[in-house]
């Protein structure tokens, strides 16, 4: 199977608040090298075009990408997706939270290969469902606005509502762990 990347942009999420971490996660460091680095070095090798959803554009200036901003501002997570696929040219949107710094090409290559016309793509890793780790078609794009304009917010729900699919990504596993607390942020970089 030849995967088709020209038709699918990647775009980091990372507009959240931190709270539990009390720090922007996008920008805390493993071994001298920030979360969102870590996550455009693997997103490079397989996307041409990579973004960044955020609502503070200068803290990302350093890493020289187009940062796209909310625009249904305070609507967590999702309002960024709907940004992207609002901003973005191309057919699919592969998106991954800035607190999951191990994020690998192998997770990408598992749900592009299951791409579905029309269909939202997620990772399973055979406990939990990552529904920002997927794959979210421009199509969703008109259905999603009308559900934040509804002022719903919650992601799975809205992923109850459209036609999707979950990825079995188990041997993937600790690739989609996210980082959300500062205890666990010490384990990982071992302090």
């Amino acid at each position: 199977m030849t995967r088709r990347y020209d038709t699918i942009s990647a775009v980091v999420l990372a507009g959240g608040q931190s709270r539990r971490m009390g720090a922007n996660k996008a920008l805390l460091r493993i071994d001298d090298i920030t979360f969102i680095a870590r996550i455009i070095n693997t997103l490079q090798e397989r996307f041409p075009g990579i973004y960044i959803s955020a609502n503070k554009q200068e803290e990302y200036e350093v890493l020289k990408r187009p940062v796209i901003t909310d625009i249904f501002t305070g609507y967590g997570p999702l309002a960024g997706i709907h940004a992207a696929l609002n901003t973005i040219p191309t057919n699919y949107v592969f998106t991954v939270p800035c607190d999951v710094p191990f994020i690998s090409t192998g997770v990408v290559d598992m749900l592009v290969d299951a791409i579905e016309s029309d269909t939202i793509v997620i990772a399973y890793d055979g406990e939990r469902t990552h529904p920002l780790i997927g794959i979210y078609p421009r199509s969703a794009c008109k259905s999603l606005e009308e559900y934040l304009q509804n002022n719903e917010r919650q992601v799975h729900k809205f992923l109850e509502m459209s036609k999707h699919r979950r990825v079995d990504i188990a041997k993937f596993a600790e690739a989609v762990k996210n980082i959300n607390t500062v205890e666990e942020y010490k384990r990982i970089v071992g302090r």
